[in-house]
């Protein structure tokens, strides 16, 4: 009986041990606490997004149809209408932030995103897109690698002029 009971207990020992090391190193933060590049609204409210190296990842479409999408990028800006992650685009692309977990550590922030896009020339198809984003914990500069899972890219983050 003795043993049963050590038994159990070195197993759930065993997991709890096992599932510190990767939640210690990660922030998982869905309240969107401050953070450099949700958070950049408060100081930098306007954004321009540069997107390059788009790719197509099925023989469906085009480049083409990722270049209609995509374009070159845009200036997009927080959703007066929206909740705290929603933004518009000047083209008036809608963008929600509704999913997110970041890293920081020795001056650099990571994050991945799941985004929800809404073109202005497709109102009726809402996009999930995936994002993940790196830069320095105090820059207002941020690049990183999307994917929609059939256009695929880089963009980066900069103050819009």
């Amino acid at each position: 009986m003795r043993v049963k009971k050590l038994k159990q207990s070195g197993v759930v020992l065993l997991i709890t041990f096992g599932m510190l090391g990767p939640a210690s190193s990660q922030i998982v933060n869905r309240v969107n606490k401050a953070n450099p590049f949700s958070d950049m609204k408060r100081a930098l409210p306007t954004r321009q997004v540069l997107i390059d190296n788009l790719t197509v990842l099925t023989d469906a479409v085009g480049i083409e149809f990722c270049e209609g999408r995509y374009g070159k990028g845009g200036t997009i800006f927080p959703d007066r209408n929206g909740k705290q992650g929603q933004f518009i685009s000047k083209m008036n692309d809608k963008v929600s932030l509704y999913d997110r977990s970041e890293w920081r550590q020795d001056g650099i922030y990571a994050e991945h995103s799941k985004l929800l896009i809404t073109f202005h020339n497709a109102p009726d198809v809402e996009v999930e897109v995936t994002a993940f984003i790196t830069g320095f914990v105090n820059s207002k500069m941020f690049s990183g690698v999307f994917s929609d899972g059939v256009c695929t890219g880089h963009f980066s983050v900069v103050a819009a002029k």
